[in-house]
């Protein structure tokens, strides 16, 4: 049914892996759009009881794919591909079910976002998470910006934002944004012990706690996540975001300029 994605439903919980294993579940058009188709397809099912997201191979997910973003001709393919993803994640996080984010390798960039999305996230000891961005002379351009300050202490977010450092497992259980840290070949198997425990408990008053969580969260989310796509489309014009691109594809340090 999905070129980029699979998705196995049984007992009421969808299992959902990112099939790109060749390029560390890069996040391309195809996949962001196959997210959001698969999201209405999940919604639509009244059996459903919970979501599990886990990558194929030895990453979660590695972020938006860089040869993607090289492509990109100008303004309205940048904003384009920034709004294609964005719906996505908000279509992960808009699911009427609670979904649990299996990060078993890293999650960066837009892969990160996809986590943050999610209810619930476990993390192999091996992995880490992180919103790089800055070091191509851009942004999270997928509610990374948005989210990570009201999931984290605002000097962490900062330095993950400001400084792309990415969260070790351990530091990203500390800070509180994982729920728990597992050794790598035990990510799927645990939450999907989650998932079982959560379809086990009444539907409609898991839903209703969702809409209330979220509701009391996110106030004021819809329009941090327009600004920051606005923010990210200018960047993609600049000299700085081109320089990084390039120097990322072709394996050295950028050269920013300030343009």
């Amino acid at each position: 049914m999905f070129e980029t994605l699979t998705c196995d439903t049984r007992d009421g919980i969808a299992l959902v892996t990112l099939d790109r294993p060749g390029r560390l579940n890069a996040i391309n058009l195809a996949m962001a759009r196959e997210l959001r188709a698969l999201c209405t397809a999940l919604d639509a099912d009244d059996d459903l009881r919970a979501v599990v997201i886990t990558g194929a191979g030895r990453a979660f997910c590695a972020g938006a794919d860089i040869e993607v973003l090289g492509s990109l001709a100008g303004p309205a393919d940048h904003l384009r591909f920034l709004e294609t993803i964005q719906h996505a994640m908000n279509a992960i996080e808009g699911l009427r079910v609670p979904t649990i984010a299996a990060m078993n390798g890293i999650a960066f960039g837009g892969g990160c976002e996809l986590a943050i999305a999610c209810d619930f996230r476990l993390m192999s000891a091996d992995a880490r998470l992180g919103v790089p961005e800055i070091r191509l002379g851009l942004l999270p351009g997928a509610g990374g910006t948005q989210r990570l300050s009201r999931l984290l202490p605002p000097a962490v977010a900062r330095e993950m934002i400001y400084l792309g450092e990415p969260l070790s497992a351990a530091d990203a259980k500390a800070h509180g944004i994982v729920n728990a840290v597992v050794p790598g070949a035990d990510v799927l198997a645990t939450a999907t012990a989650w998932a079982e425990r959560i379809a086990a408990l009444p539907p409609l008053a898991l839903r209703a706690a969702k809409l209330l969580v979220h509701g009391a969260a996110l106030d004021g989310l819809a329009n941090g996540i327009e600004f920051e796509r606005q923010a990210v489309a200018f960047l993609f014009q600049t000299a700085d975001a081109e320089e990084g691109i390039s120097a990322f594809l072709e394996k050295r340090e950028p050269r920013f300029r300030g343009a």
